[in-house]
């Protein structure tokens, strides 16, 4: 019902949206890590999937997922909208804008930062990469909860189709915590008359 889930919406607070991307090489790309955070106003995470145990068999592509920053997210959700502007319905992911916009967008990111001398890589940056034969996407709009103490003041928030969405980076936690039936101070909430837990 409505008057739970305006509870629930309101004890939760903003979102924290991210896109993810998962390019494949046609060969090694002699990449010099397995993971990393960067500096970047698009990428945030790199991680070569390969390396994870049980994957790095030589018949595999070499692949590597690929996290934007939440600023990045926030931007382009405004430009194309998660809900319908008019009933607030959610509109599903198009694999066509996926692999059109951030898809090639977090690839090029991730490019700029292993082959360019202002990149993660700096003096050691390659010369090139091999050819890049699979990029898929996809849009995370609830990627994380907002920070615990972020509230409707903050200035990394910012309300898109009827949605909060923060991108502000701390310590997370689950969602804020508020005095519950018995004064306690709890992380859930509780309507034992329609037996609903959030």
């Amino acid at each position: 019902p409505e008057s739970f889930a305006s509870r629930v919406r309101e004890r939760v607070g903003a979102r924290v949206p991210l896109f993810t991307a998962m390019i494949a090489f046609e060969k090694q790309s002699n990449i010099p890590f397995d993971t990393a955070t960067f500096d970047n106003n698009i990428l945030w995470f790199a991680s070569k999937s390969n390396s994870k145990p049980g994957m790095d068999n030589d018949e595999l592509k070499e692949c590597w997922t690929l996290v934007s920053t939440p600023e990045y997210a926030m931007e382009e959700i405004e430009k194309t909208p998660m809900q319908d502007p008019k009933n607030g319905e959610f509109i599903p992911q198009s694999t066509d804008y996926l692999t059109t916009v951030p898809g090639p967008d977090l690839k090029a990111a991730f490019f700029e930062e292993v082959m360019s001398k202002h990149g993660i890589l700096q003096e050691n940056a390659l010369a090139n990469v091999p050819e890049v034969v699979h990029v898929d996407a996809q849009r995370w709009g609830s990627a994380m909860p907002c920070h615990r103490h972020l509230g409707k003041d903050s200035k990394t928030r910012k309300v898109i189709s009827g949605v909060p969405y923060d991108s502000g980076r701390f310590h997370l936690a689950p969602t804020q915590r508020q005095k519950c039936r018995h004064g306690d101070d709890k992380t859930i909430l509780v309507d034992e008359d329609l037996m609903l837990f959030q």
